[in-house]
């Protein structure tokens, strides 16, 4: 079997793999695979679904995560949540609506990001959190605000108020806050 036929057969057990766990997915009315051969090739794949009223995007991207995961692929399942599936999908998924409305997991990049990231996991509930992932998109409420604020304040002595929280919403923006804080904090007055 030459590099070209392998590929094409990795990538066909790859889709078959993505497209069964969309037909199974509760929250998933309608879906298409992005066409983008780099995706495929790569450790990402473009996935477009529309949503039932309940189902949120974050759910869908984990629960295609852990199909693949559990089928042998190590791609990593970018998802867009759209009204209507269009009919022939020409271009990548980002091209579609802007990189900024796709869910895909970035994983933290500091130990900062990494403790936030860890602790809202553990309080929201969810096997992980990405930096790009919003507060309120994984579930969080002011409940649960209040229960990471406090986390959050006994692992790094730093405040931050509701507003903020939810004004940051993302694990990099509160990650940023914190550091601004801690770094002011460690000046000499």
């Amino acid at each position: 079997m030459g590099r070209e036929t392998e590929m094409m057969a990795s990538n066909s057990a790859l889709v078959a793999t993505i497209e069964n766990a969309l037909v199974a997915h509760p929250g998933v009315l309608d879906s298409a695979v992005s066409p983008s051969r780099e995706d495929l090739d790569g450790d990402r794949v473009g996935v477009v679904v529309v949503l039932s009223e309940m189902a949120c995007v974050l759910d869908v991207r984990e629960d295609l995560r852990a199909a693949l995961d559990g089928a042998g692929h190590g791609a990593e399942p970018a998802v867009l949540a759209v009204a209507r599936v269009p009919a022939r999908l020409l271009a990548p998924i980002e091209e579609l609506a802007g990189p900024s409305a796709v869910s895909r997991y970035e994983p933290p990049a500091s130990e900062l990001e990494e403790g936030i990231a860890a602790r809202l996991a553990s309080i929201l509930g969810r096997p992980r959190v990405g930096v790009l992932d919003d507060f309120v998109d994984l579930g969080g409420d002011s409940l649960t605000a209040v229960a990471f604020l406090h986390a959050i304040q006994e692992a790094y002595d730093v405040p931050l108020s509701l507003v903020e929280l939810f004004a940051a919403g993302t694990v990099r923006e509160i990650a940023r806050l914190l550091a601004e804080r801690l770094t002011t904090s460690q000046r000499p007055r």
